[in-house]
């Protein structure tokens, strides 16, 4: 596939011709004949033809026979066909899923001395830079065509309207090209979903981590090579996309929808309907506030396109009033999520324009709406007489001397997205992260542990996973309270360093666990999230 400029075109057109030796010896034989024809027409040929001399006459008329036929042959053998059957008239866009838009071009290049052919494309008269694929490739048809295909001439970058198809066919040897051209309307249907709260579709096609949302298997995933990890999402959401279908007469959008199908089976995404297909029964919810009605002349004013580049799908109408008129407009928003729950589901963008033709493009998605757990539910000591841990009682103040360990119990747990996904990996089992930190009154915050990348507690080994209670808490780290001792007091007196605390002297600490998921809730990175605090005294009694 070659993008064809006005001075790649030109090289085209003055690239070096083949010698017609065939041409040139017709040529030599017709000059022979007139020149034989002169000669007996002004020699002793005359007298005889005025004598109506029969092999005379005969003589004559062969040579002028000849000469009409060298002619004829000649015209004949030179004649080159040119003809555009496609585009015609209001003419959709195709779509190449790696390649882009495209109209194709179907007609005739062809003739005796055919040498090659070219295609381009006009716009108000004007040449329009456009990536044009032949038939085997290269810059120019190499190979004669009658009534078939042209080649494609790709359109993403082209605005709806009015063309001009251009063909130029080019013979052997000497000769002008024939040129036929043919004015078509570019309808661009672009319809698509291309983000999710700001998350790319991205596509295997043609390298993995492509953002390609005309990829029906492309996955809502960040853009970090190179893994690409998928995402779910939760609570409120946009969509960018385009819905955008402009324009020959008669024939524009009339309005769009984003429905959705929850998906119960693995590997049973419903496939994208094809172009005209009514919307299928599976999608029978609807994300809110559309469908977007174009209702009035007034709702086709230009700032109201949706698309073709990608831009909020989730629209309503408002009205502003401009030099004393009162237009609509579109009003941006989001879709709630959670009341269509969690799962996996597939989005289903249709949009229909005024001739009734439908047009659709789908999107998986895993949503998550559940609930994160985030509990520190109590504090136990290793009791090293029964070398077991016992739990604390609540405001049991912490002696460094006895208890010298603490460990803190609780819950940092996220559910499985849906449980027919199993054995689940991410983005089903999205769970992210939890951490303890605790500061000394008035101090500041300290690491009690790094992230931890596992939940507590884990997973069965098989369905069903029930949402855990107090009574499955289980460890979230062991505290070695010890490390507080700051030692004895110095003289004169000055406060301990932070965190620490001196021999016989006590102070209340907080923890705090933080627990979160890698979900994008409401456009936010950090997912669900939990916070909980607990206070205890401890008592440096070393």
């Amino acid at each position: 596939m070659e993008k064809e400029t006005s001075v790649e075109r030109k090289l085209v057109e003055n690239k070096p011709r083949r010698f017609d030796l065939a041409h040139l010896i017709k040529w030599i034989v017709l000059i022979i004949l007139v020149v034989l024809v002169i000669i007996q027409l002004y020699s002793g040929e005359m007298h005889k033809l005025s004598r109506a001399d029969t092999f005379s006459w005969i003589i004559l008329f062969i040579k002028l026979l000849l000469i009409v036929v060298i002619i004829i042959l000649m015209r004949v053998q030179r004649c080159l066909k040119c003809k555009i059957i496609e585009p015609d008239g209001c003419t959709p866009e195709l779509s190449d899923m790696s390649k882009g838009l495209y109209v194709e071009v179907k007609g005739s290049a062809s003739g005796s001395y055919f040498s090659h052919y070219t295609l381009g494309i006009n716009m108000g008269g004007s040449p329009q830079t456009a990536t044009i694929e032949y038939p085997g490739g290269g810059g120019s048809g190499s190979s004669p065509v009658v009534n078939g295909h042209l080649g494609k001439i790709f359109t993403t970058s082209l605005m709806d309207g009015a063309y001009e198809v251009v063909l130029t066919v080019y013979p052997y040897g000497s000769g002008s090209p024939k040129i036929c051209k043919k004015t078509f309307t570019l309808l661009k249907a672009i319809v698509y979903i291309s983000r999710v709260a700001g998350v790319s579709a991205l596509s295997n096609v043609p390298a993995p981590g492509n953002p390609n949302p005309f990829d029906t298997e492309a996955e809502l995933a960040l853009e970090i090579s190179p893994d690409y990890p998928k995402r779910s999402f939760g609570g409120n959401m946009t969509m960018d996309g385009s819905a955008y279908i402009y324009e020959c007469p008669g024939r524009k959008i009339k309005n769009y929808a984003i429905r959705y199908a929850h998906v119960t089976v693995p590997g049973g995404e419903p496939s994208q309907p094809a172009f005209d297909t009514a919307v299928p029964a599976a999608f029978g919810d609807m994300v809110s506030p559309l469908p977007l009605e174009y209702l009035t002349a007034d709702h086709y004013q230009p700032w109201n396109r949706v698309g073709p580049a990608p831009i909020n799908l989730i629209n309503s109408w408002k009205s502003f009033t401009l030099f004393g008129n009162t237009y609509p407009k579109l009003k941006s928003t989001s879709w709630n999520s959670n009341a269509a729950g969690s799962g996996r589901y597939s989005l289903l963008l249709t949009a229909e324009d005024t001739a009734g033709h439908l047009y659709h493009d789908i999107q998986h998605i895993w949503l998550d709406n559940h609930n994160i757990k985030g509990k520190i539910v109590k504090l136990q000591w290793f009791n090293k007489k029964s070398s077991t841990w016992e739990d604390l009682p609540v405001c049991k103040d912490l002696s460094m001397k006895k208890h010298e360990k603490i460990r803190i119990v609780g819950l940092a747990w996220d559910a499985v997205i849906d449980e027919s996904w199993w054995p689940p990996v991410a983005p089903n089992d999205n769970f992210g992260l939890y951490n303890l930190k605790f500061h000394k009154q008035f101090g500041s915050w300290k690491d009690l542990t790094l992230d931890v990348l596992t939940r507590v507690p884990a997973l069965p080994a098989t369905p069903p996973v029930i949402v855990p209670t107090d009574a499955e808490a289980g460890e979230l780290a062991v505290w070695d309270i010890t490390d507080l001792d700051g030692g004895t007091a110095p003289d004169p007196y000055v406060p301990a360093p932070d965190p620490l605390i001196y021999s016989g002297e006590s102070c209340t600490y907080t923890i705090r666990l933080y627990v979160k998921d890698n979900s994008i809730v409401s456009h936010d990175h950090d997912g669900h999230e939990a916070w909980d605090f607990e206070s205890v005294k401890i008592i440096n009694d070393l």
